[in-house]
């Protein structure tokens, strides 16, 4: 029984362990989706014709 209270008690550290590291690399990748997000649209602030390039909505019916 304490060798079963053991291995779980380790394998849920092990766990734990996956889910932080996981989640600090969905935080990495959220801040550098933020940062090319925001330098994309400096850019497009610079440079207004490239607005209706990148932005091209999409919701205009062509029949």
């Amino acid at each position: 029984m304490r060798l079963l209270r053991c291995l779980s008690s380790r394998r849920l550290l092990q766990k734990e362990r996956e889910l932080r590291q996981a989640s600090g690399r969905v935080t990495v990748s959220i801040a550098r989706y933020k940062d090319m997000s925001r330098e994309i649209q400096e850019e497009i602030g610079r440079n207004r014709f490239a607005r209706y390039l990148v932005y091209d909505r999409g919701d205009q019916d062509v029949h």
